[in-house]
């Protein structure tokens, strides 16, 4: 597949607000991301055009959201790349550029992931990528211990319903007046236990079937 999915860092804020204003109505409030990166119970997802889709595994791991206790401090840890890409490592792109496609935003309270927000260019839509985010939120929820998933979807949005319920979403509410451009309905829609080994074996055959109609995707969850 020619998209992978990384966690976002600061640098892609820019590009995840043109996708973000692209997706939704001049209602919608943008998402602060500058200050959501930076708390523990927030966590996004985007999806990357791949330059080389062989190699998409490779340019997922290119960069890191998180710097860990221990790691060396930025210029060191570029000087120590360069070495590498002299002894013919691959290092990653040296300005940092990478087309994002699409984003997915997870809020995680006590062990529910709530799903913040979605988007996916609209030049880039019908290649899978909206599910291959929400594949990717389930498996990011999974490895944090989340039980469940939830999130609001307009209630014309079919389409979205549609692809929510494929993977076990059911409506659990409604949020009257939710969006402020029309003060349209919001369905509450949510999953039962993701830990359970009945939604543990539908979440893989639909991985599995992702992969046969659009390719094997790179999907690295830091």
């Amino acid at each position: 597949m020619p998209f992978f999915l990384r966690p976002m860092r600061l640098e892609d804020i820019a590009q995840v607000s043109l996708v973000e204003r692209e997706c939704f109505s001049a209602g919608w409030v943008p998402t602060p991301f500058k200050r959501d990166l930076r708390r523990d119970t927030m966590f996004f997802l985007v999806a990357c055009e791949a330059r080389t889709p062989a190699n998409a595994d490779t340019e997922a791991r290119a960069f890191s959201t998180v710097r860990q206790p221990g790691d060396p401090p930025p210029v060191l840890e570029r000087l120590v790349r360069g070495i590498k890409g002299l002894a013919g490592d691959h290092p990653p792109p040296p300005d940092f550029s990478q087309r994002i496609a699409g984003f997915l935003g997870l809020w995680y309270i006590v062990d529910d992931a709530h799903v913040t927000v979605v988007g996916v260019r609209e030049t880039a839509r019908r290649n899978g990528i909206g599910e291959l985010l929400l594949l990717g939120g389930i498996e990011a929820s999974l490895r944090r211990g989340m039980r469940a998933l939830t999130l609001e979807v307009r209630a014309s949005n079919l389409g979205a319903q549609a692809l929510y319920t494929k993977y076990g979403f059911r409506q659990a509410g409604v949020r009257k007046g939710y969006y402020t451009d029309n003060h349209e309905d919001a369905l509450i829609m949510t999953t039962a236990d993701i830990t359970d080994p009945a939604y543990h074996s539908r979440f893989i055959r639909l991985r599995d079937s992702h992969a046969a109609r659009w390719g094997r995707s790179a999907r690295y969850l830091g």
